[in-house]
């Protein structure tokens, strides 16, 4: 769950925005496109797994693929399921 304290998201988004606002810049002037973005997310993502996760225990691990999995969860329930649900809406729901 991506909901830490407020005080730990400021230091956090400083560097996190620093990022987005590169890779937008990036994307805006072409030198990396739509799909190059899924690429350089992937990356960044899997850098710091790797490095806080790589040499731990067994458990530690699980919790490299607990975070990951928690973030895919977060946004699949905020983005995906409220677009399908608007779909269903708009189109029907599927019949049996």
């Amino acid at each position: 769950m991506p909901y830490i304290k407020k005080e730990q998201r400021e230091d956090l988004d400083v560097i996190v925005d620093i990022l987005i606002t590169k890779l937008t810049k990036d994307l805006k002037e072409g030198k990396i496109t739509e799909k190059d973005l899924a690429g350089n997310l992937t990356y960044v993502v899997f850098k710091l797994i790797r490095y806080f996760y790589e040499n731990g225990k067994w458990y530690d691990r699980m919790d490299a693929l607990k975070v990951c999995d928690s973030a895919s969860d977060e946004f699949r329930r905020r983005f995906i399921h409220p677009y399908e649900n608007k779909k269903i809406k708009e189109n029907g729901d599927v019949k049996y």
